[in-house]
């Protein structure tokens, strides 16, 4: 009896989702499998939205997560295998953002502080607040959530990203439309938003006012941030150009409030007056003021998924690179250990979403073979690389796999 073309692909995609569990561990429990065993969803990262996951001075695994208008916060001390009692984060309920682009962010100091910030909706027009809490007891108790953008204005403030630096400088970034409402009201046109920062110096006590880096930037993409030295940050996002393009810029940010190196960082044409939702992710590379990014556009010079390694001091991307051209294709995501380079996405078969990756060895020069990573027909968030001493792990959560924790680095 001959199969038909339609059974073969089902018992194809069947045999690729099963293909983790033959490659290495794979932690997760669906909040399907919970529901039907507690007869309602759970506080849990299985449960929870958009998670997002850090690994502490110690090797514990800290996961954020949003459930029911509450950010909660979990810890793994055998990596992600089990997970403690989520703790709440904001006792007030509140409409926190949770989608692959903006999600609560987590990042754990040395001494042992626990730092979130999130974004809250504050109406169904793309208005919301930046909000940020601590826990200076190892994650028992969180401080009373604060708004950090401090214009006052109920407009656009959304897409937050954290970053701590090496010298314990902790780094928020949004995008914010303050300026956008000032040239309205002078009827003048301003495509866009514009990107703000604030700095710390006090693990999260305080923060310094609010300063600005760039006008017109895009109103939906997450900023990916990296180290630059001890102190300062790089950082890229989605920027407009000449009122229409949308492509990408890069700067350097200091703690005293001053932006450097600000210039195009991809030119892809991309002609398009609307959102993305398609952020770009950045590590730093083997030499100072050099960065591996990759990013996704649609534009007459670069359609798809790229990569390419930037240089500060040049200007100029090289080594540039499609990673994925294929309809529906996205969200990319680096990491960096141990000299090898790990870029995961998101792509599509036509029925399913693989998890696609692929390694460099030689900083970005070559690149081998994709190969896929798990796979599934059902809702998916975006796939995140997270890095520790001991390795690269994957953190990505799909309706029909639940949260999932996997090592990528030995695989």
């Amino acid at each position: 009896m001959r199969m038909s073309l339609t059974i073969f692909k089902r018992l194809c995609l069947a045999l690729l989702a099963f293909l983790p569990a033959l490659s290495g561990p794979v932690h997760a429990q669906s909040c399907e499998a919970l529901r039907a065993a507690q007869g309602q969803d759970q506080i849990s990262i299985h449960c929870g939205g958009a998670p997002s996951a850090v690994f502490d001075a110690n090797g514990h695994l800290w996961v954020a997560f949003v459930f029911e208008k509450h950010v909660y916060v979990s810890r793994s001390e055998d990596g992600g295998v089990t997970y403690s009692t989520p703790v709440q984060v904001n006792p007030v309920p509140e409409d926190a953002e949770f989608n692959g682009e903006n999600r609560p962010k987590i990042i754990v100091a040395e001494d042992g502080t626990v730092m979130l910030s999130w974004t809250t909706k504050t109406s169904n027009q793309f208005t919301g607040e930046i909000r940020f809490s601590r826990s200076v007891d190892g994650g028992l108790r969180f401080e009373s959530p604060r708004t950090i953008n401090d214009d006052g204005l109920r407009t656009g403030h959304r897409f937050d990203s954290l970053f701590l630096t090496p010298s314990g400088k902790v780094y928020l970034t949004w995008i914010n439309k303050r300026d956008m409402e000032a040239t309205l009201a002078r009827n003048e046109a301003y495509p866009g938003a514009a990107i703000y920062y604030t700095v710390s110096t006090d693990m999260g006590a305080s923060f310094m006012p609010n300063v600005r880096v760039s006008h017109n930037s895009c109103e939906c993409c997450r900023i990916a941030m990296a180290p630059h030295g001890q102190d300062n940050v790089a950082i890229l996002w989605r920027q407009i150009f000449d009122d229409h393009i949308r492509d990408h810029a890069i700067a350097v940010l200091s703690p005293q409030g001053e932006v450097s190196e600000l210039s195009r960082a991809t030119v892809d044409d991309w002609y398009i007056d609307a959102c993305p939702h398609h952020g770009p992710t950045m590590v730093s590379g083997a030499e100072a003021g050099q960065y591996h990014m990759s990013w996704f556009s649609a534009g007459n010079l670069h359609s798809g998924i790229h990569y390419a390694r930037y240089d500060l001091a040049s200007d100029t991307p090289s080594d540039i690179i499609k990673v994925d051209g294929t309809p529906g294709a996205g969200h990319p995501s680096l990491a960096l250990h141990e000299g090898t380079l790990y870029l995961v996405w998101k792509g599509f078969d036509g029925m399913a979403t693989p998890l696609q990756m692929m390694q460099s060895r030689d900083d970005g020069r070559s690149w081998s073979v994709p190969r896929t990573l798990m796979s599934t027909s059902q809702g998916s968030d975006h796939p995140l690389l997270i890095t520790s001493p001991q390795g690269v792990f994957l953190s990505w959560s799909s309706e029909e796999h639940g949260y999932v924790f996997k090592e990528l680095s030995n695989d």
